[in-house]
């Protein structure tokens, strides 16, 4: 009797566990997000930053909610250029704004162009990424970072308008990531709701 009452009680506790995992299963092909992983040039050249001659000075990078002031002082400005590169390693050339926060030891990739959804489907926007550098004040991984994607309602199955973002480590993987907000304050996301 025992035996048998144990099998009911993990019978149970399996069907229980479908049941939870069928909303989640059938929603697969919703899932909210973006697939985007900095290139190898990306990391390494957060590692070996060389602006170039003509590069401006600027104390801030990106536009509105995806921005980020790299100003540790009043009067504080960093040098910012366009490059071409392949920004998020899909094998085509971005037109991106750099700049190398060097207090700091971090440099931001700033561009609007195509990504991968989570759910198979294209969205367009504005991108962000930021990589530690080495030595970086902070003590984070050199290599490590986080991106911040711009989504509007509805695309890669976003629920409304916002930031989507994931931090990741030396090797440009995703660690954590969801809906998010800009924190320049520590040269970061705050990641909202964690998705992963």
């Amino acid at each position: 009797m025992k035996i048998q009452s144990r099998i009911n009680i993990v019978l149970i506790l399996v069907f229980t566990a479908m049941l939870y995992a069928l909303p989640g299963m059938a929603q697969g092909g919703n899932e909210t997000g973006v697939e985007l992983k900095p290139s190898p040039d990306v990391i390494s050249r957060a590692q070996n930053p060389s602006p170039p001659s003509d590069a401006k000075k600027s104390a801030s990078i990106g536009e509105e909610v995806l921005s980020v002031s790299t100003a540790n002082s009043p009067g504080d400005t960093d040098s910012i250029w366009v490059q071409q590169i392949d920004v998020n390693g899909d094998g085509s050339v971005e037109s991106a704004n750099l700049i190398w926060d060097d207090e700091d030891k971090i440099l931001y990739f700033y561009y609007e162009g195509g990504f991968k959804c989570k759910n198979g489907n294209t969205g367009t926007g504005a991108v962000l990424i930021g990589v530690n550098g080495k030595d970086n004040p902070r003590n984070k991984p050199a290599g490590s970072g986080f991106y911040a994607v711009s989504l509007d309602k509805d695309e890669c199955s976003a629920e409304e308008a916002g930031l989507w973002g994931c931090r990741f480590d030396a090797a440009g993987n995703p660690t954590v990531c969801g809906t998010a907000a800009v924190d320049d304050k520590y040269d970061d996301i705050i990641i909202l709701t964690a998705n992963q």
